[in-house]
Parts: structure tokens; sequence; C-alpha cells
């Protein structure tokens, strides 16, 4: 698409006329010929990549063409670069990354009249130097990731060395171009089947050049350099040098801050235990960076699964599935509700009801103190038993909303029953377990969090009115473990347990009793006989003694 400007005021003989294109869904860049030459702005004045981007993406064709040389070949590593590892590699004096560097320069030259831009070539040699700097970085930390992480023990060390040198700083015999120029450039031709080299007829950009030199430890100490590692090599070292490149650039020195790294299937060429030394150093480094590994084979989810149960709450585990519509939808792997909405989807109800009830058995000793889930004889409560508590344990905590536990109770007669399900109606069937699985997923939104442990002790004091006023002050030793109840848009309630408590009236100690009681329930009776001097909320009134804070406060 070509636009023609004259600043929108065609009788306005002073305005700057200029003639730009662009061409529309093809490149990022706006090409302009005005008085002052020729040049390129960035569309809309943003860069294909935003510049707060702070992390990288590997996949397997990062590897895959990383050694995808003929054996005849040198190896050019520059073309992985710009593609896979400078777009990530971000300048902080200009803001840009380097891959939006290198597009800027090559997307257009920029001249004045006849000349080329002196701007332009101190643009490209502030390429040279950013990407050498890269480089640099690589050649302090691959050598050490290689050997610490990936080698196996009966290998031999290997260096790892990068090369971008200018033309000033390869040696004499070196034959090839590393920096990127705008020059004439060498080019090579067959004459009589021999393979010639000339100077190109014209100045233009060459094709800069990143090698690669490998060398490894003999036995005597000495290095052996590998002058062509892709045919000396198997694919699982290659791979793993390949890696020790592109995570030397991460940097693993500096506090984690948001940066994440997204790794993309890059592992299905490689066997179990060489993946295992990738999964390894990714959990190490999972402090620093936010990881994303993405792959589709079953195998290695489980593995990454098992290694990752340590490290609990740390690592989401997802499964994405297509339903009957061809709607891809992703659900939790080793939850129970996700596992019971994907088998509804999948048509197979029986197995999703199995679910379900372990979904709601789980929910319930989650839910439920440790004594409230045995019974009288200190046997394990089945569902029934433990869906009756949950219900009556809700009722004496006061929670505003018990209706959950009364559909599970429904529920448990049919869908949660494993006996009830060899005759039913499909559809019927369907919908009850439909509506099981919503019921689960509200009991599961609320929340029960620890609060004030056993032994803790509080005190609130409180005055009766006039005429005859007297000073009361309770003190409270909490028999059990006190949870915060949190249900969705509703206040926190306290749970009910065991209390000690004793009320000094007037400096004069009363006996030790006891009480099975909500802490609310206790300071709102004691309360509604007071003067109403005091805050009628319980959670500010009421002051635990160690910190000598408001209990209130202990609600996070």
């Amino acid at each position: 698409m070509i636009y023609i400007s004259l600043n929108h005021f065609i009788y306005n003989l002073e305005a700057e006329s200029r003639i730009w294109i662009d061409f529309e869904g093809h490149h990022p860049f706006i090409y302009q010929i005005d008085k002052h030459g020729y040049n390129t702005t960035l569309m809309d004045g943003t860069h294909p990549l935003p510049a707060n981007i702070n992390g990288c993406f590997i996949n397997h064709q990062f590897l895959f063409h990383f050694f995808n040389f003929r054996n005849s070949q040198n190896i050019n590593l520059f073309p992985v670069f710009i593609k896979d590892i400078l777009s990530f590699c971000k300048d902080e004096k200009t803001g840009l990354h380097i891959g939006e560097m290198y597009d800027d320069i090559t997307s257009s030259i920029i001249k004045t009249g006849k000349r080329i831009d002196p701007v332009y070539i101190s643009n490209i040699e502030y390429f040279n130097n950013s990407v050498k700097n890269v480089v640099e970085n690589i050649n302090i930390y691959a050598s050490d990731i290689y050997n610490k992480y990936f080698r196996d023990n009966e290998n031999f060390e290997l260096q790892i060395r990068l090369r971008y040198d200018s033309n000033l700083d390869k040696p004499t015999e070196d034959p090839n171009e590393y920096w990127l120029k705008y020059d004439r450039v060498i080019e090579y031709t067959k004459e009589n089947g021999i393979l010639k080299e000339h100077a190109s007829s014209y100045k233009k950009l060459n094709e800069p050049f990143i090698g690669l030199e490998i060398s490894e430890l003999q036995p005597n100490g000495s290095f052996r350099k590998i002058t062509k590692p892709h045919t000396y090599f198997n694919e699982a070292k290659l791979t793993a040098i390949a890696l020790s490149i592109r995570f030397a650039l991460l940097n693993l020195d500096k506090p984690a801050d948001g940066r994440f790294l997204a790794l993309d299937d890059m592992l299905i060429s490689l066997d179990m235990s060489n993946r295992a030394k990738v999964v390894d150093f990714l959990l190490e480094i999972s402090d620093k960076y936010k990881i994303y590994l993405f792959t589709h084979d079953k195998m290695f989810f489980e593995y990454f699964k098992h290694k990752t149960k340590r490290y609990q709450g740390e690592w989401v585990c997802k499964e994405i599935y297509m339903d009957d519509g061809k709607t891809p939808y992703i659900r939790n792997s080793e939850d129970y509700l996700g596992q019971a909405e994907h088998f509804i989807k999948q048509h197979e109800y029986e197995i999703a009801g199995n679910l379900l009830r372990k979904a709601a058995e789980l929910l319930c000793n989650n839910f439920l103190p440790a004594k409230w889930q045995l019974s009288t004889e200190y046997s394990k409560l089945d569902l029934n038993g433990l869906i009756q508590n949950c219900k009556r344990y809700a009722e004496e905590s006061e929670l505003n909303d018990i209706t959950i536990f009364e559909e599970l109770d429904s529920f448990r007669k049919f869908i949660l029953n494993p006996a009830s399900h060899d005759s039913y109606d499909i559809i019927k069937y369907r919908y009850e377990v439909e509506e099981c699985l919503f019921t689960l997923k509200s009991f599961q939104a609320i929340e029960v969090d620890s609060f004030l442990e056993y032994g803790t002790k509080l005190s609130f004091e409180l005055k009766t009115p006039l005429p005859n006023i007297e000073k009361y002050k309770f003190e409270i030793i909490l028999c059990d473990d006190f949870r915060v109840i949190k249900q969705p848009d509703a206040e926190p309630v306290i749970s009910k347990g065991m209390i000690n408590y004793r009320v000094i009236k007037n400096e004069i100690p009363g006996n030790i009793q006891s009480a099975n009681t909500t802490i609310k329930k206790f300071y709102d009776v004691n309360y509604s006989k007071s003067d109403k001097s005091r805050s009628p909320d319980y959670l500010n009134s009421i002051i635990e003694l160690r910190t000598e804070e408001p209990i209130g406060s202990f609600i996070l």
C-alpha cells in the first residue's frame, strides 16, 4: 500500500512533502523518502517485539537448526542467533532487543543523497559490538553449564567457545568474515568445477558469521580441538551443547523479577536419561525464572510431575484436550474435579462419578479438623459420616450458607454412591453429574486457613451499665486449633472449639470454666450484657496476649 502525503493541506506550499510506503501486514517498517533522503520508521512507533519483554522461548526447532549443517559445511550459528537468541537479548542503553537492531539495519540502507548516512554505519558498528558482548557472556558460562549439568561422568570435559571477531581481531589465516558490514563482500562462484572467491561488484550487507569451537579434554590434560562438532558428537551431546549455549545467557545471579523461560517440546529428540539432566537444571533455576514447559509426550509429562512433587505448591501441571466441538479445554492434572470434568466431556460418566466421590472425600477432610474426621470409636468416617460432620461443623461454626453441604448429602445417595451406577438413565445421569461437579466446585471455593493455635491466650474487658458499674476481664486459653473459614462474598468466620476461661470481676479472679463454642458467640453473649462502650466487633475487641494485637489482625 503506497501513500503520498502533502501534510493534508495541499494549498500550503511551505509544508514538507514526503512519500512513504507501507507493505501492510508484511513488515514492521514504513519506508520514507523526503528532502532529507531515504529512511525507515517503525510502524505506529512500535517494534515487532515489545521492548519490555523479559524472558525467552525455546522450542525443538532451535535445537534442530543449531546443528543442521552438511558435513562439508562450517558451522555458522548467526541464523540461529538472529531467530532464536538475539530477539530476546535486550540492549539496556537503547531499550531495543538486538534482533530489532538487525531488522532495522537490514530493512533498508539509509542514504543522504548518494552517500551512506554515517548514522547507518554507526548503527552497524553498535550492532556488532552488541552481538560480541552476547557472545562473550556465553563464553563465560557455557562450558561450566555443560560440564556441571549435562556431561556424563564417563565423558571428557568440553570447552565451548563462540567466535564473533572483527576483521582486525581475527587470526590472519581465518577466512571467515564475522562482523556485519556494508562493503564489497566475498562471494564464491564455480569456474570449471572449482570454487573460487572474489569481491562482489557492488557494496552490500554480508551475512555475519558466529563460529563455534569445541575442544575436548584429553587424558594427558591437554585439550583437542574438534574441527566439525556436528560430525563428531552424537545428537544427545550436540543438544546438550546447544542448551548450554542458550542457558548461558540466563542471568542466574539476578534476583527473580518476573522473568520467564518458555520451553516448547524441545527435548523430544532426547532419551529420558538426558531429559532428566535438563529437568534437574530447570528445577535448580526455578527460583529465578518462571518456567513454562510444554510437551505432548505423556511419559515425560508424568516424569516431570513426579520430579516436582517435593516442590509442593510451586508447580502447576495442566493437561489440554479437545471436546466434541473441537474446542480446546484445560484441566488440572491430578485434581479430582479437573479429571471428573474431563471425563464428563468424554461421556465417561461412571468414571466421572467415582472421581467426584474421591473429590468429595478429600474436600471434607480438608474442611474438617482431624478429630471431626473420626467416629466415636476413632476410626475413619465414610463419606456419609464426613458429610454429616461437615454440615454440623458448618452450622456450629455459624457459616452463613450451608446449602452446599445439604446438596452434597443429596448427591451422596446416588452420584457419589458407586453401587448405584449399574443402571441409570444417561441423560439424567449426565445432568446430575454436572450438578454435583458444580456443588463440589463451590465447596472447593471455601477457604479454610489456620488462625489461632491450641494454647493461645486471649483476653477482653467489658463493663456493666449504670447504675451498678462493674468491670469484667475475660481470660481465655484455646484448647483447640481454631481456624478461619472464608466463603466467597461473605465475612470470614472463626470455627467452633473448646476453650478454658475465667472471669475476673472487679479484679477478683473467678474459677476456671470450659465451653465448646465459637469465639464470636462467647464475646457476643457477654457484650450483650455490657454498657456497649466497647466495639461490638469481637475481632477488634479480643486481644492476643503474646503480641497484644487484636485477633482480627491474624486473619490473612
